[in-house]
């Protein structure tokens, strides 16, 4: 693939270069940090942690077999130092109740702050690994003030920092995806034994991370196919060197096989090569009876055919179906608007509202003026975003931009290409002030909203303070918001409330004296009043206000809130109200 790189490549790294990009991947380690400490748990990751630390301590996966099980693993590997307290003998754990072992686990048995400061450490290390990705990949592609602007706009990209500090796998699997796609392309320009085994180990790891991983497969067949067809060489160090058209099909085939089969033994090695979900057979039995089938007669098919010959872990299979079943339809909420069945431009709507502007323009003005690269390099820069969309959109999983996490690391690399469309403008010194300038807008945006970054939301949607009236749910209100609830009671000296919480973290946990009103909450609270008296203060999740996951009689509540203007809000994603009202 000779013409994969199309710019002179550099070939020192300058000393002052290196320190940059430690400096940069050190703000953007503080940042996520900072930010981290002052957030609660999110939703998710209620169960992924708990469930992390059984994996390795248990060799058990009858916890949270809705995702694959590496970045829980990681996640957990430093509570191995802190041995926290794991009760077996609780009857969560024996009837396989994820949320309520979750609570118990962190709140109740254990300090969940330091849990949770330590879990989620090794995901900021893989946003320091996705920007130095995004850095190299560019770099290689287009040279070092290209590579510079990818990586200042990756590691300083709200999306990544949101994700990029808290223990769920949608930063991982933007990671992996992206690392697969770099490591292909490598493999592609000259086939050796290394870049099969790195390349099926990215792929691997995708394939462990998240189930929408699986969307690597199609995507590196298509570039494999593209490749095939092109007539740039393709050199092998295997022992022959394709070169007719069926040859070439031939050494791309065997060459996915290679990296498929590898994936293959990564994915089974994040299971222990184990393939039964957990050695009690009772508890086997007990989730056989709970399970879920798609819709999909093929899924089930392949599912079924799968467990059968035993080619996928017992784990892995239950999880795909549960995804399969759960975004097939659900509750959803747009711009005022809530629908039982999501919305076909869902996706289209969260890219307008939560990309930030800046980062929309250069790559405008990269895709409009700047030289186009071989076909095949352009391939491997767009395609997989245009496929992963296209697969995205085709699905009813409308809780969350996070979803369309994995393109954003090949829009950085596209629009770093903006440094030379105005470098080659016809009045440099103007380019370069509006380079400078659409970059402190960026830089600004991100960091206004410090340590906010979930609740990032543009200029068209009038900004964090807006969002709740466009999007809620994971792109704005995830739970993570109760720390900050509890230093605002504090600080106004408000003894109790009440409380309407989206989430699985625990207000008591966190000194909140709370009457806990109709919401949703993982697990579902033992006690809830219907009761709101005129003067009363109420602090009520956004995703809560907007109906998403109420039952129909509890939302006419909400209504009224939705009526009143806030007092107040903390962390935009919890907003503070005096009742007006009596409630019933």
């Amino acid at each position: 693939m000779s013409g994969a790189v199309f710019v002179p490549r550099e070939r020192r790294f300058h000393p002052w270069s290196a320190l940059a990009v430690a400096a940069g991947l050190v703000l953007y380690a503080g940042l996520a940090i900072g930010s981290a400490r002052q957030k609660s748990a999110t939703f998710d990751e209620g169960a992924h942690l708990p469930a992390g630390f059984t994996y390795l301590t248990l060799g058990d996966h009858r916890l949270n077999p809705e995702q694959p099980p590496l970045i829980k693993l990681l996640a957990a590997t430093p509570l191995l130092f802190l041995q926290p307290k794991l009760k077996t003998d609780d009857e969560a754990w024996a009837t396989a109740r994820q949320w309520e072992f979750g609570k118990r686990f962190l709140y109740r048995w254990n300090d969940g702050d330091q849990l949770l400061f330590w879990g989620r450490l090794p995901v900021v290390a893989l946003g320091c690994l996705l920007c130095l990705a995004v850095f190299s990949w560019a770099r290689r592609r287009y040279g070092g003030p290209a590579a510079a602007l990818a990586f200042f706009l990756c590691l300083l990209s709200p999306d990544v920092l949101a994700h990029g500090q808290i223990v769920t796998t949608d930063l991982g699997v933007a990671l992996f995806l992206f690392l697969s796609v770099m490591a292909f392309e490598r493999l592609l320009e000259r086939a050796t034994n290394v870049r099969i085994l790195l390349a099926g180990c990215a792929v691997g790891a995708a394939l462990a991370t998240k189930f929408s991983g699986l969307v690597v497969l199609p995507i590196l067949a298509v570039l494999g196919l593209v490749a095939a067809l092109s007539r740039e060489p393709m050199p092998s160090d295997l022992g022959w060197s394709p070169t007719g058209r069926w040859a070439r099909l031939g050494h791309v085939a065997l060459l996915l096989a290679g990296v498929g089969l590898l994936a293959g033994i990564v994915l089974w090695a994040t299971y222990g090569f184990r393939f039964a979900i957990s050695p009690d057979p009772a508890v086997r039995e007990a989730m056989r009876s709970t399970l879920a089938e798609p819709r999909s007669s093929l899924v089930r098919g392949l599912a079924g055919a799968a467990e059968h010959w035993g080619l996928l872990p017992e784990d892995y299979l239950r999880g795909l179906r549960f995804v399969f079943r759960h975004s097939e339809a659900r509750p959803a909420f747009l711009a005022g608007r809530l629908s039982e069945e999501g919305f076909p431009y869902y996706f289209l709507a969260t890219l307008a509202l939560k990309t930030p502007i800046p980062l929309g323009l250069l790559l405008l003005a990269a895709l409009l003026f700047s030289r186009r690269g071989p076909l095949l390099s352009e391939a491997f820069l767009f395609l997989p975003v245009l496929l992963y969309l296209g697969l995205t959109f085709t699905r009813s999983i409308d809780i969350g931009h996070r979803h369309l996490l994995p393109i954003y690391p090949f829009l950085f690399v596209a629009a770093g290409r903006a440094v030379g469309v105005l470098g080659r403008s016809r009045a440099p010194a103007a380019g370069a002030v509006i380079l400078g300038a659409l970059c402190a807008w960026y830089a600004l945006g991100t960091l206004r909203v410090h340590p906010h970054y979930l609740a990032y939301f543009n200029e068209i949607a009038g900004g964090p303070r807006n969002g709740y009236r466009w999007l809620v749910d994971s792109n704005l209100d995830w739970g993570q918001d109760l720390k900050g609830l509890k230093a605002y009671l504090d600080a106004r000296g408000i003894p109790k409330i009440k409380l309407s919480y989206f989430g699985s973290a625990d207000p008591a946990y966190y000194g909140i004296d709370a009457e806990i009103l109709p919401g949703y909450m993982a697990p579902h609270p033992v006690r809830v009043t219907r009761e709101v008296r005129r003067g009363d203060i109420v602090a009520v999740s956004a995703t809560n206000l907007q109906g998403v996951y109420l039952d129909p009689e509890d939302r006419p509540l909400m209504e009224h809130f939705r009526a009143q203007r806030p007092l107040d809000e903390v962390g935009y994603s919890i907003l503070i109200y005096r009742a007006d009202f009596n409630w019933p």
